[in-house]
């Protein structure tokens, strides 16, 4: 009877308790299992995503993106390869350049669509409430704003901008001069992903009476387009090329005035720099909406008229030299760090524990003290009239002959070194604490001198805390920036402090990026080879 049961069962899954089939019960537990388990993981990788990846992203993104004067100034981007670069650009190349720099004060002047401007307004903004209503001003200014006629050249060139290319736009701006010469006069329109008015003119069905988020959308873009040109695109070509802001600012008042071709001479006359070629060849260099030229000015190089690398003048090289003197210093930082923490590990880890223990709370102090307290009590200390050159004198030192630390590469040394020292001795301790002392007896035991003991049994097990101490101070020194700039002056400046000026005061954002990916590239190549020599999994930071 039970074989038969058992043979009439052996065709049927097994069951749990409550009836539901074996199989699919462990299916479900599993999913949940799996559920936990990523919602336990998806906080950290947030939090990372956020705070490390996003960031880096950003960071090489920054390091290459020059597109801000490619929306600036779309139409002589878009015949500038034409030029030849040898002498100064053709008419037409000038007009577009006028085109380009006049547009947003010219787009509501009469001879387009008799519409009144206030000369006297120095960026000859419509005269209509910041706030809106912005359809019933501009109508009550201009009737024809009502007709859709009057929209339609911008909505025809407007649907079609995203999709043209530079040659494309040329040879529109051939065909339909009147048309496109419109749309030239909305900077962002021309490079269309930038127009708040593109997008309401995609919206719009180009027969109905326009409403009022066109007439909303036109004024933003004149407004912030113009303040843009006349602000950041030019800072940005004044990177470039020293005098190129004053420049676009100095067009932007008195272009005005020209009215009518040949655009040459009335360039040229109205701003004599136009006729320097080498304002032509900048804008060369900022041709393509993604460029290399930040990582070249980080390594005072640039590209010349014929799109070659060469050094910059003499009188802008300086961050070679920056670079050279961050990695000495950071070099003799660690040097110092590790000729002064070995023995005081080695001590901390052979004395007594209650003797240790407060050699280590002496150790860890400078972690529970202010970096800038630190730094200022160095100030003090190093100063010419300080504590330091005062003991020297009692000890014998001519009072004429005071040691000159402060504001110069020696004292930026000397403070990063105990600043720093820190970090070089907690890894090297930890590794030290886990060495047995059996071993230097035993060595002894077979022979050995101590001195050969140290080096041959000793010394190789505490490699581990060495590196990971190396690796850590070495990291930090490369990227400070407080302490060579309170201390070091100019001697003691070091890439960290021009990294922190061009986000801070210059705003060059581009090349601060720059700097800081090169910094992490150097950072990466650092571990790489310490993961070939120690190996990563070896590292004991404590």
């Amino acid at each position: 009877m039970a074989a038969s049961n058992a043979n009439a069962n052996a065709g049927q899954p097994l069951m749990t308790a409550d009836g539901t089939p074996l199989k699919t019960s462990l299916q479900r537990s599993m999913r949940r299992s799996k559920l936990r388990a990523a919602m336990l993981v998806l906080p950290p990788l947030v939090f990372l995503l956020a705070l490390f990846i996003f960031p880096i992203g950003n960071l090489l993104t920054r390091s290459t993106d020059d597109a801000l004067i490619n929306h600036q100034l779309p139409l002589t981007f878009a015949i500038l390869d034409q030029w030849d670069r040898q002498q100064l650009p053709d008419e037409r190349l000038f007009e577009a350049m006028f085109l380009d720099l006049t547009s947003l004060n010219r787009y509501l002047i009469k001879d387009n669509f008799a519409t009144a401007v206030n000369p006297d307004d120095p960026a000859w903004k419509i005269q209509i409430p910041k706030k809106g209503p912005y359809r019933d001003a501009m109508i009550t200014i201009a009737p024809h704003w009502k007709d859709a006629k009057t929209w339609l050249p911008i909505y025809e060139i407007a649907i079609t901008a995203a999709e043209a290319t530079g040659a494309e736009r040329e040879v529109k701006h051939q065909q339909k001069r009147a048309q496109f010469k419109i749309c030239s006069m909305l900077t962002p329109l021309t490079n269309a992903a930038c127009s708040k008015l593109y997008k309401a003119l995609n919206q719009w069905d180009g027969v109905s009476e326009p409403d009022e988020n066109l007439f909303k959308a036109l004024y933003k873009d004149l407004a912030s387009a113009n303040k843009f040109l006349l602000g950041k695109s030019s800072t940005r070509m004044n990177y470039e090329k020293p005098g190129f802001k004053s420049l676009i600012k100095k067009s932007g008042r008195k272009l005005k005035k020209v009215s009518e071709p040949p655009y040459i001479e009335a360039m040229i006359k109205a701003v004599i720099r136009w006729g320097d070629i080498g304002f032509w060849h900048a804008l060369v260099a900022m041709e393509k909406p993604q460029t290399s030229g930040y990582y070249l000015n980080a390594v005072d190089r640039k590209w010349d008229e014929n799109r070659e690398v060469v050094m910059q003048p003499e009188e802008r090289q300086v961050y070679v030299m920056l670079w050279w003197r961050t990695f000495l210093v950071s070099l003799i930082v660690t040097l110092g760090c590790l000729i002064l923490a070995y023995p005081v590990s080695h001590l901390l880890a052979t004395l007594p524990l209650k003797y240790s223990n407060l050699l280590m709370i002496c150790v860890l102090m400078p972690f529970w003290t202010s970096l800038l307290v630190r730094i200022v009590a160095w100030m003090v200390m190093l100063q010419q009239e300080g504590v330091v050159n005062d003991t020297l004198v009692m000890l014998g030192l001519p009072d004429e002959h005071r040691l000159p630390m402060m504001y110069n590469f020696t004292g930026t040394i000397i403070v990063m070194i105990q600043i720093l020292l820190p970090f070089m001795i907690l890894p090297i301790y930890s590794v030290m604490k886990t060495i047995p002392p059996s071993y230097m007896k035993a060595a002894q035991n077979l022979g050995a001198p101590p001195s050969l003991a140290f080096l041959r049994v000793y010394m190789p097990q505490t490699l581990p805390g060495i590196g990971a101490g190396v690796i850590l101070v070495f990291i930090v020194a490369i990227g400070y920036y407080i302490t060579p700039e309170l201390v070091g002056g100019k001697d003691g400046r070091l890439i960290g402090n021009m990294v922190a000026y061009h986000m801070q005061k210059s705003l060059n954002w581009g090349l601060a990026a720059a700097m800081g990916t090169i910094l992490l590239a150097g950072i990466l190549i650092l571990y790489w080879i310490y993961d070939k020599i120690v190996g990563i999994d070896n590292m004991k930071l404590g």
